[in-house]
């Protein structure tokens, strides 16, 4: 007797999709079946008119994460319902690491703080410093199943840049040792020296911010990047990259022979710097890398058109508006008053991160919704190190799983999104396709808009490359 089998759905595969049934017994993926074929069970699920995704991974995301002295009130619950109604059954944040952090102990502690989640999740390293016994760290990191951590190339005043010489360090005990790291690539002293100036000379607009950080200042730090890892004989992952210069650098290390991975993030492809003539509200959309143009725009979708970017993340870094302004003054006229110095970095991704790019992708026909779950789950899972346990309809996965209406058309808004931040950038948006429900491990937890499963119910995904 199955646990459940789900009929008269369509199967999304990387190869291209099948009309079957799919059987799920005991948390897994016992098999495939033909449509209509007899096969007793406690629980049938009707997918008639949905498309039958593996599971959504979203390894980039940044909750409880303190930054410019402010530590955002989402918990990693309420992120977890987020990422039940988004199709997400995985996700993964980062260590809270500073100068003299032991790495291992930090992952340990986060791994703590995640419990409360609904689905499942794994954690990467950060590294700031190739500090004492750095290379027994990342064989601890790899010990303890998270073969994968980030490097900060910005945010020096922070406490957070790791400098050149830790670059190096880290990608070759990474290589050493089986790991992926990857990095935040804007070049530091050419967002410093422009901020400080911008500082000096009262150019603090939320515009400035944007020209504080140019294309170049990207492009900077992600050749360098690619360089180090060539040097230190390391894969390397290059995170939120926003524009073609970069991907020129990318396909060409692809072409030698490189193992590069490039990643790109939903806000980059229907957001844009126009946002940040808004006085208002022009700092709600502050985040590194700015938003671009849709030049930049164009180039991303020809880089995951052609192959150089397999993987998106959300980048998910969301702070209510409250957490936004509370360094900004005030004018006598109840004005905010800009100085984007004082505004902490980071958007809303997660929950609409899907929708986004089968709006934007498959139904404007720029890619397949087989491109679409690979960019979002298969991809994610192999360069995650959780392949095919996650990511994957086959036999024997994880019974993680996400009924998808590709043709339901709605409107986001900030009422329709469970953040709970009270605004939403892409508000008016109108959006095609939509998660109906999404199993975890074989468990319901969110069908018809409504969540099923309950806290704690996600498990630590250890993880090996």
């Amino acid at each position: 007797m199955l646990d459940t089998v789900i009929r008269n759905g369509i199967l999304v595969f990387p190869e291209g999709n099948i009309v079957a049934d799919l059987a799920l017994s005991d948390g897994r993926i016992t098999g495939l079946l033909k449509p209509g074929e007899e096969a007793p069970s406690n629980k049938v699920i009707d997918a008639t008119g949905l498309m039958v995704l593996p599971g959504l991974i979203d390894a980039h995301m940044h909750v409880q994460a303190p930054f410019q002295g402010v530590t955002p009130q989402l918990t990693f619950h309420q992120q977890s319902v987020c990422a039940a109604f988004a199709g997400v059954t995985t996700f993964m944040d980062f260590t809270n690491t500073w100068h003299g952090t032991w790495v291992p102990e930090a992952l340990d502690r986060r791994v703590e703080e995640m419990a409360e989640s609904m689905v499942d999740y794994s954690v990467h390293g950060k590294f700031v410093e190739a500090g004492e016994e750095y290379e027994r760290q990342v064989r601890e990191l790899a010990d303890k199943g998270c073969p994968t951590f980030k490097l900060f190339m910005t945010y020096r005043k922070e406490g957070v840049m790791a400098d050149d010489a830790t670059l190096v360090k880290i990608f070759r005990a990474a290589a050493e040792n089986g790991c992926m790291p990857m990095v935040h690539a804007e070049s530091n002293p050419i967002a410093e020296t422009n901020m400080d100036r911008c500082a000096a000379e009262n150019r603090l607009t939320w515009r400035d911010f944007a020209a504080s950080k140019p294309v170049l200042c990207e492009a900077e730090a992600f050749a360098r990047a690619v360089a180090l890892a060539e040097y230190a004989e390391s894969p390397l992952l290059v995170v939120h990259t926003t524009n073609g210069r970069c991907l020129d650098i990318a396909r060409k290390a692809q072409d030698r022979g490189q193992r590069l991975l490039v990643e790109t993030c939903p806000s980059y492809l229907t957001l844009f710097d126009d946002l940040y003539d808004d006085p208002g509200n022009g700092h709600l959309a502050i985040c590194s890398p700015p938003l671009r143009t849709p030049r930049e725009r164009d180039e991303i979708w020809k880089g995951i058109e052609n192959g150089v970017i397999t993987l998106v993340g959300s980048d998910d870094c969301a702070f209510t508006r409250q957490e936004k302004e509370a360094a900004l003054q005030r004018d006598a006229s109840g004005r905010l008053i800009p100085d984007f110095t004082k505004v902490v970095n980071g958007v809303a991704g997660l929950e609409l991160r899907f929708t986004i790019l089968h709006t934007e992708g498959v139904a404007a026909g720029r890619i397949t919704l087989n491109q679409l779950a690979g960019l979002c789950s298969s991809n994610v899972a192999k360069a995650s190190g959780c392949w095919p346990r996650k990511g994957s309809l086959l036999p024997g996965a994880d019974a993680d799983i996400a009924l998808f209406d590709p043709n339901e058309e709605w409107i986001v808004s900030a009422s329709n999104q469970h953040n709970g931040i009270g605004y939403c950038l892409h508000e008016g948006y109108r959006a095609r396709g939509r998660v109906k429900t999404t199993i975890l491990r074989g468990q319901v937890i969110m069908e018809n808009n409504t969540i099923t499963g309950s806290r704690g119910q996600g498990e630590f995904i250890k993880r090996k490359l």
